[in-house]
């Protein structure tokens, strides 16, 4: 893994908009499930002036069920867009990683260096580009073994970001919907 890729691997993987559909989300599946584990259903919001008589709150869950799944949908969504951007770039890297080391393989393969004394321009050029493919692997070889330790700790960091900022708040999404739908069938 080079430095370029392990610095994907610790980049933010979701845009702002992304982020305020987890924060909506992962704030009104809180409600949900504050609600549904304390059995407290509000008899009315004062700031906007709404009470509910007993036989209404039902559509407050109701309500609350269709914003939570709605949210989960909109940030899977938006998650998804946003990781597939983030895979794209980290596999472009890991791409590119790849393209130097095999650069480097097919001039070793094409024996440039052994040539005539008054090479012509076309094999000039063909000399520099093996020359400086093979500095690239021996570059990237070297920065490997220098950054090992803080290369693989940058794919672990990435493994547990993905979980923190994908998972955890679908996986809470889903609860709250499924903790609303059996409040449901208790009315």
């Amino acid at each position: 893994m080079e430095p370029r890729t392990a610095d994907l691997l610790l980049t933010d993987p979701l845009t702002a908009i992304t982020r305020q559909a987890r924060t909506r989300l992962i704030a009104f599946s809180g409600l949900a499930v504050v609600i549904e584990k304390t059995g407290l259903i509000p008899t009315q919001i004062e700031w906007l002036g709404i009470s509910f008589a007993a036989n209404h709150r039902i559509y407050l869950i109701v309500i609350l069920l269709i914003a939570v799944a709605y949210l989960l949908l909109a940030f899977l969504i938006y998650a998804f867009s946003d990781f597939s951007k983030w895979q794209l770039a980290l596999r472009t890297s890991i791409l590119r990683e790849k393209a130097i080391e095999n650069r480097a393989a097919l001039f070793d393969g094409l024996d440039v260096a052994a040539s005539d004394q008054n090479p012509v321009p076309k094999e000039m050029s063909l000399r520099e580009e093996a020359a400086r493919a093979k500095l690239d692997k021996v570059l990237n070889d070297a920065m490997r073994r220098y950054m090992r330790p803080w290369l693989q700790a940058a794919g672990i960091l990435g493994g547990l970001r993905a979980i923190l900022e994908f998972i955890l708040p679908v996986a809470l999404g889903i609860y709250a919907v499924c903790l609303l739908d059996n409040l449901l069938g208790a009315f």
